[in-house]
């Protein structure tokens, strides 16, 4: 346990990369789309800029594992004890993130959307249903991105750079092969309707086995990765 404590401070020491720089940003994103609400008048404006929490962490859980890794293993933390704290601190600030953003979620709605001006935090069909809902689909969100960083980097500890490069375009010649095998059959009219029937906390459901196969290969990658 003191390991994986440890591990928790070292993260916490980075506060701007996990707390300071996504809010910072995201704050001015919905400074400038409030303001073009404002400006422009007429209809609400409905604006993706949420996307940059989900967007830092992903970012932020790679640059994580890549830089301090090695950094760990310095201070003769066990792998396994950089594994376990840093899965604990990102499973902390996705349900830190999600409450936030739940708050954030109600205050628009209380408020309006900002006077009718802005749907920034509260998104249709992103939040529908209770705020409980809310919470279990941003903290899954959060922690998919975040896990999809922490793979990534763990697994270029573990092949470096070339593996991971070939890793990546096999991911995306593999999209792009079964995107026109579903163009081809014409399977995107079903896919659309199925898609259509799901809510978002159902889709989101659907990320939890996902999240689990990479944080199982994220802790064999570490274990074998050279530094």
């Amino acid at each position: 346990m003191r390991g994986i404590s440890s591990v928790i401070k070292i993260h916490l020491r980075h506060k701007l990369s996990w707390f300071y720089l996504p809010w910072i940003i995201m704050s001015f994103s919905f400074l400038v789309n409030l303001l073009i609400g404002v400006l422009i008048g007429g209809e609400a404006l409905y604006t993706g800029g949420l996307a940059t929490i989900y967007i830092f962490m992903f970012v932020t859980a790679l640059v994580t594992a890549v830089q301090l890794f090695p950094f760990s293993m310095g201070f003769s933390i066990r792998r396994t004890d950089f594994y376990l704290g840093t899965l604990t601190f990102i499973l902390l600030i996705s349900i830190f993130s999600s409450a936030a953003l739940v708050v954030l979620s109600q205050v628009e709605v209380w408020t309006g959307s900002w006077g009718d001006k802005v749907h920034f935090f509260h998104l249709p069909y992103l939040s529908d249903g209770s705020w409980l809902v809310q919470f279990v689909v941003n903290v899954i969100l959060i922690l998919m991105f975040a896990m999809l960083g922490l793979g990534i980097g763990a697994f270029f500890l573990r092949f470096r750079g070339i593996r991971t490069f070939i890793l990546l375009a096999a991911v995306m010649i593999l999209i792009s092969g079964l995107s026109l095998i579903a163009m081809r059959y014409e399977w995107w009219g079903p896919i659309f309707i199925w898609f259509t029937k799901q809510t978002a906390f159902d889709l989101t459901l659907w990320m939890i086995p996902i999240v689990l196969i990479i944080a199982l290969c994220s802790r064999q990658w570490l274990r074998k990765s050279t530094v």
